[in-house]
């Protein structure tokens, strides 16, 4: 929740900010709009939106019974895992706006989203009881595909034709989980089905905010962030032993937590009449001159969330100086948190409605993905203890880009951004079980590795005049910074177990930011 607070704080930020705003627009406003021009937010629209969602996805065990007796769930092995993951989301949305007050609107909506993203953990088909017999081609995966909410919404005119708003409500979400046995415990030993799977809706909460600008006549477009939380649904997984089988019947309870951040760029047609100062102002350009120029440097201050997609694949493994087969797949260490980024650039307005600059901006953030239990070496991994554990970890990060934008009206700049960009990650291993410490008595017990990548970057945005030099932004950017190797070396107290792992872990991000700048012109 103290996330959700943080993210909001730019969109609370341009509503108290609106009075200076407005008295900066007074003094010199940045359109010669008469002043008996007012605008018409009130009625019915409808939208669709394209973006991304994160989904939060935490599976916890809660109780396990082999042959009908209850197991202990402290004895070492991992009860959890996380199954973060993004896809990218197109939505419906339709509401209707009360404009209540000369600068104040009130409204009910309600969208549909729709987004195919799944998270696959292999060697985890049974949760934990059977986790020594699992291997590469089990698996345990979670999916969530269509979501809804219903919300109710709260905005503030910062300029006739810009609403900041905040919204809030019930949410929906269908999720599902499929755990897959495929040799060993179900084929080997006679555990059926090998295939469970199952789905839920679950409902819940839902808060965010956004930007909305007036693009001329009926035509409005906007940039908004939600969080939603739909708390714990229980599912089971039970497996039957066959007659003669050496095993006994299985049945592992777990709870899966769902939490999203949903980030979407959206145009929308209101119904009657049209918003008057966006078509306004767009006639006006015409036969007045303009009192503000989008050329001149500016400094700004974003925040927003960022999504990390990582992958781990282990490469090899000398064991005692000799090669060992190992299991080539990649593991997800996928999460997303809170970004904070000061941003600084230039534009340059080279025709009446082309914009061209290039900006800089650092991104500071605190996102770490761990998998409890993760084989730390292919020796030592097939005990799966809670102790072992992988961590995969993203800091600072920062670009350089060009950009190019489109004045779709005086006021509101479309632009696309790309260009270099640099992350910081580190990747920290720990061998803290009773295996490593006692058995084969490693060291280091804990290996920490960082680097900073450079990568290439690509996005774009929004961007509207709040007055004579405040400039209000949504945006949206993309990065791939390529693959890292790192080496993972352990010295046993026994010679034959010392250990040399290679893997390479590759790193991409997704950032949605709301931006206030302040431009020198």
């Amino acid at each position: 929740m103290k996330k959700v607070i943080c993210g909001s704080t730019a969109l609370i930020a341009f509503a108290v900010a609106g009075p200076a705003l407005a008295a900066d627009i007074g003094a010199a406003p940045a359109y010669k709009v008469p002043a008996a021009v007012a605008s018409a937010w009130s009625g019915f629209y409808a939208g669709l939106g394209l973006g991304f969602r994160a989904a939060r996805t935490d599976a916890v065990t809660t109780s396990e019974t082999i042959a009908g007796i209850p197991q202990n769930l402290a004895d070492g092995r991992p009860t959890g895992a996380s199954f973060d993951g993004l896809g990218f989301r197109t939505s419906s949305y339709v509401g209707f706006n009360w404009q209540f007050a000369p600068q104040w609107i009130a409204g009910l909506e309600g969208d549909v989203g729709f987004a195919d993203q799944s998270t696959r953990r292999q060697s985890q088909a049974f949760s934990p009881g059977f986790s020594f017999f699992a291997r590469p081609p089990d698996s345990l995966a979670v999916k969530t595909d269509w979501d809804a909410s219903l919300r109710a919404r709260l905005g503030f005119l910062l300029t006739p034709a810009t609403l900041a708003y905040a919204t809030g409500g019930v949410a929906w979400q269908r999720s599902e989980f499929s755990s897959i046995c495929a040799i060993d415990g179900c084929l080997d030993f006679g555990l059926s089905p090998s295939v469970i799977s199952a789905s839920r809706i679950q409902a819940g909460w839902t808060v965010g905010g956004g930007i909305e600008t007036a693009l001329g006549g009926n035509w409005i477009a906007r940039a908004e962030y939600r969080y939603a939380d739909f708390g714990a649904v229980p599912f089971t997984i039970a497996r039957t032993a066959a007659s003669g089988s050496p095993l006994n019947s299985t049945s592992d309870n777990f709870d899966l937590k769902i939490r999203t951040h949903n980030a979407s760029f959206g145009v929308a047609y209101k119904l009657g009449d049209p918003i008057v100062a966006g078509a306004q102002a767009s006639l006006i350009t015409k036969a007045a001159p303009i009192a503000m120029s989008w050329t001149g440097p500016y400094v700004g201050l974003g925040l927003g969330a960022r999504a990390l997609q990582a992958n781990a694949a282990a490469r090899s493994e000398l064991f005692g100086g000799a090669p060992i087969p190992i299991s080539e797949h990649a593991v997800p260490f996928n999460g997303t948190a809170f970004r904070a980024s000061p941003y600084a650039g230039i534009n340059w307005q080279f025709a009446p409605k082309w914009v061209a600059g290039i900006e800089g901006d650092a991104g500071f953030a605190d996102q770490s993905a761990t998998l409890a239990g993760y084989p730390v070496s292919a020796a030592f991994g097939t005990f799966h203890e809670a102790a072992d554990s992988l961590v995969v970890k993203a800091t600072w990060d920062a670009s350089l880009r060009a950009r190019l934008g489109f004045l779709v009206t005086p006021a509101t700049l479309l632009f696309a951004s790309g260009g270099a960009a640099w992350q910081h990650d580190e990747v920290i291993s720990t061998c803290g079980s009773a295996p490593c410490r006692r058995t084969f008595s490693v060291s280091p017990s804990v290996i920490a590795n960082s680097t900073t990548k450079l990568g290439w970057t690509i996005g774009g945005g929004l961007e509207t005049a709040l007055g004579h030099h405040w400039l209000a932004r949504a945006e949206y950017r993309f990065a791939d910074f390529g693959t890292s190797s790192y080496t993972i070396s352990r010295t046993s107290a026994f010679a034959p177990a010392n250990t040399i792992d290679t893997f390479d872990v590759t790193l991409r991000t997704h950032t949605a930011t709301f931006g206030l700048a302040y431009q020198f012109n």
